[in-house]
């Protein structure tokens, strides 16, 4: 995820937590998440294209609530935001690096993949004024230009779109999150478990 951040948050970071202390972190935040209503009981993100004669093209969606999304992205935020002790790529780094069971390495490599590949694409290719919105490109429209932050630019690109494109817009962050909470959780497991058993 490209957020900005100074070199001296990260050096405070690095400073005063240890790779033990960020996993534990991780694991904390990863049981917190799963506790979120969003994620205990799943959610709805669709959009339907419907053509009329009398009415022409119109669109419809279904999203989650509001207030329960907004309350999941408080924690979720922080495993796609490089200046987080928990930000995914960081926590692949320290698994990488630290990890004793070479299996466990390995389902870590294809998960990473796996991510990878969902910050790219979630099944369809968008493009809006002929710049490719990638989930990537989406998330830190919405997290750094709606929810969390008031980027001025990121603001203004949503605020200057038209209501299905910003409806598509929604979607497509949607469904990167459903994808994206599989990830953090499966990578949530096999740090739980590195961590018992001590192989880290």
């Amino acid at each position: 995820m490209c957020f900005m951040v100074r070199f001296t948050e990260l050096d405070v970071i690095q400073k005063t937590m240890n790779y033990i202390d960020q996993l534990n972190l991780f694991k904390l935040r990863v049981d917190e998440l799963r506790q979120t209503k969003i994620v205990k009981d799943g959610f709805n993100s669709s959009i339907t294209m419907k053509y009329e004669a009398e009415k022409g093209l119109h669109f419809q969606s279904v999203h989650p609530d509001e207030e329960y999304f907004r309350s999941f992205l408080l924690t979720f935020r922080k495993f796609v935001s490089e200046k987080e002790p928990i930000y995914l790529n960081r926590i692949y780094n320290i698994c990488q690096q630290y990890l004793t069971n070479e299996k466990h390495k390995e389902y870590l490599v294809k998960s990473r993949n796996i991510w990878k590949d969902a910050l790219k694409s979630s099944g369809f290719k968008l493009t809006l004024n002929g710049k490719e919105m990638s989930p990537e490109v989406v998330t830190d429209l919405w997290i750094n230009g709606y929810y969390f932050h008031d980027d001025i630019e990121k603001v203004n690109t949503l605020n200057g779109m038209l209501p299905h494109e910003r409806m598509l817009i929604k979607n497509q962050f949607e469904n990167f999150i459903i994808e994206a909470v599989r990830v953090v959780l499966y990578v949530g497991n096999i740090v739980t478990v590195s961590l018992k058993e001590g192989e880290i």
